[in-house]
């Protein structure tokens, strides 16, 4: 795991390189490199965290070819040892044992295609110096799920990339100018959709793509798509017996286990006592038929209705982990909240526990397995039913029915109200409305006019293109959480939020082979019975102790309310009454905020708000007029 950047057709890269890498400096602390073409016009750095080879052999940027091809790579290949032994049986010779060369000698061997046999998560600049006609002379690459993050901005035929938003801007070649579409995107649910970020200009390479940069032109080419990589394996699963799909699952979930595992350095895990951290912490435990390290977030007595430390201790002693727990106080949160502005990278709502449980975890251990992906892969989030239940009674949607729940859920949001919106929204709609921060009625009311223009419309096409068909409810709710929310919010944030303390997290569940076999299953076999994610349960039941197997699906819930009334009660007045604030939302709502805030019962939004607003002030960034 590292940090990468690149400059590329640029007549002095040299030093903009520098101050890139050393942007990055958090995500590899133990070692750093930078690779200047003789021609000066191509410059790629990387900062590293050693987790295989953990030797000078293992140094970035790496070179191959005689000196042909040049690399900086962020992530794992899992595989890496079988291309290995294929590679060298195919005339290749190896310096080191890491499976970054093993990424040059594939492009050696099967140029841009080798991209389509790797299997890890991965984002990686290769640079080849004497390229044939026709080939590109650097090709950017991100993994299928988006686990890695690459960034990337053009400037007057320049190309300029990174892992992290900050590192762009500390090049001084990425104009410093707030994107208004993901602004919008933010109001409503917290997070910048991807390939968008908070920045105009500068844009996320999307998953499973690569791009060819051939002089001052380039193309992205997609060579994967989980819906369209199992279009023959959705029809041959048509009509598999649930106990079958569960042995499949079985046997999937172990390999998983087994390539997520690959290591020079301990594995340990994130542990809360749910059904996907437990399943996971179970089979790496068989996998390795080690003990292993597990940690875990605690919150202090008054807020002990959002504590998963009992849950996670039972766990623990049912698998013979190795436990360790961290218990965040209120008085903690005045130090936790800047430097969680500092780590996060671009605004986001989330992140705040993986930026505590990591820093936890770093204290022990570089590399942590984590359960992220479960809920989007096996339909634990209870949308996944509503949205099925309302494309069976209503397909298409009810323009008259959605315009009396809009009406209800404006006066009253609950439960019962956002079921009718589902219930009569039509496909696209019912993806907008997942994890809003603001309604429709909200964003019109609360924020001036400039912000919200034809604000559900345009949410509501955000998702149009992660519609696709011949496929059922669920998968069709699952590829738009892996095209939206997986990868612009739980995957980005727990990449930037970990690697703020120098550790990687691998999410075991987004192993791609497992991935496609249980988004190609029938809607039926994952929301078979009362039990949430009942597939995995049954797939995963040796791991799980029976007081959790049944455990119902809760959503986790930061303190974030308690912290803004108590100890951050006057920073988020501050930025309630700063100018940024008063360009964005209406005066009545900022009014209505701090009287929130006052009364000590401040709204879960305002947690995003303050995020925003520190963020912005923290880069002396402006919202565009």
């Amino acid at each position: 795991m590292c940090g990468i950047a690149g400059i590329f057709n640029h007549p002095s890269p040299g030093i903009a390189m520098e101050i890139m890498v050393g942007a990055l400096r958090h995500r590899g602390p133990d070692d750093q490199g930078v690779y200047l073409d003789p021609e000066g016009r191509v410059a790629i750095g990387q900062t590293r965290l050693s987790i295989i080879d953990l030797s000078p052999a293992g140094h970035q940027p790496m070179s191959y070819g005689d000196g042909r091809f040049w690399i900086v790579f962020n992530g794992e290949i899992y595989n890496y040892r079988e291309l290995k032994t294929e590679l060298e049986q195919a005339g290749h010779r190896f310096r080191s044992t890491s499976d970054t060369e093993v990424v040059l000698a594939s492009h050696a061997e099967w140029g841009t295609n080798a991209i389509r046999r790797f299997r890890g998560m991965f984002a990686f600049a290769l640079y080849d110096r004497a390229p044939g006609p026709g080939a590109p002379s650097m090709v950017l690459a991100r993994d299928r799920l988006g686990i890695k993050p690459l960034l990337y901005a053009e400037k007057e035929g320049a190309l300029v990339f990174a892992s992290e938003l900050r590192a762009l801007i500390a090049s001084g070649l990425v104009a410093k100018q707030v994107d208004p579409e993901a602004v919008l995107d933010y109001l409503a649910v917290g997070a910048v959709f991807q390939p968008r970020t908070i920045l105009a200009g500068v844009q996320a390479l999307p998953p499973g793509c690569w791009m060819e940069v051939r002089g001052k032109a380039h193309r992205i080419v997609r060579y994967w798509d989980l819906h369209e990589a199992t279009v023959g394996l959705r029809q041959e699963l048509k009509n598999i017996s649930f106990d079958d799909a569960v042995g499949q699952v079985r046997h999937l979930l172990l390999d998983a286990a087994r390539y997520s595992m690959v290591s020079d350095v301990p594995v340990g895990a994130f542990l809360s006592g749910g059904i996907d951290s437990t399943s996971v912490v179970g089979l790496m435990s068989e996998a390795s038929g080690q003990r292993n390290r597990t940690f875990s977030v605690g919150f202090e007595e008054a807020s002990r209705c959002i504590d998963e430390r009992h849950h996670a201790r039972i766990a623990a002693k049912y698998l013979g982990t190795e436990h360790q727990e961290f218990v965040v106080t209120a008085a903690d949160a005045k130090n936790v909240f800047p430097e969680v502005v500092d780590s996060i990278d671009q605004p986001s709502l989330d992140g705040t526990n993986t930026w505590l449980v990591s820093r936890l975890a770093r204290a022990s251990v570089k590399v942590a397995v984590s359960g992220l992906g479960g809920d989007e892969l096996f339909a634990g989030y209870p949308h996944f039913r509503w949205i099925a239940d309302a494309a069976q009674d209503c397909p298409h949607g009810w323009a008259a029915g959605l315009a009396v729940a809009r009406a209800l859920h404006s006066i009253r949001p609950n439960r019962f109200s956002q079921y009718c919106l589902f219930r009569y929204a039509p496909p696209a709609g019912r993806l907008a409305l997942l994890r809003r921060l603001l309604n429709d009625a909200a964003l019109y009311c609360d924020v001036l006019p400039a912000w919200n223009r034809d604000a559900s419309m345009r949410l509501t096409r955000r998702q149009e293109v992660f519609l696709r068909k011949n496929a059922d409810a669920v998968q069709q709710t699952s590829y738009g959480e892996c095209r939206g929310y997986l990868v612009s919010t739980l995957l980005r944030d727990g990449d930037v939020m970990s690697m703020a303390h120098g550790l990687e997290v691998r999410p075991m569940l987004l192993d791609h082979p497992l991935v496609e076999f249980v988004y190609a299953l029938p809607a039926d076999l994952k929301l078979r019975g009362k039990i949430n994610k009942g597939l995995l349960v049954h797939a995963a039941e040796k791991y799980l102790p029976e007081v959790l197997r049944s455990r119902p699906k809760m959503g986790f819930e930061m303190p974030f309310g308690r912290w803004m009334a108590g100890p951050l009660c006057d920073r988020v007045r501050s930025l309630l009454d700063c100018p940024t604030a008063a360009t964005l939302f209406r005066r009545e709502y900022l009014d209505r905020l701090l009287k929130q805030v006052a009364k000590g019962s401040p709204p879960r939004e305002l947690w995003a708000w303050a995020i925003l607003l520190a963020w912005l002030e923290q880069y002396k960034l402006e919202l565009p007029s």
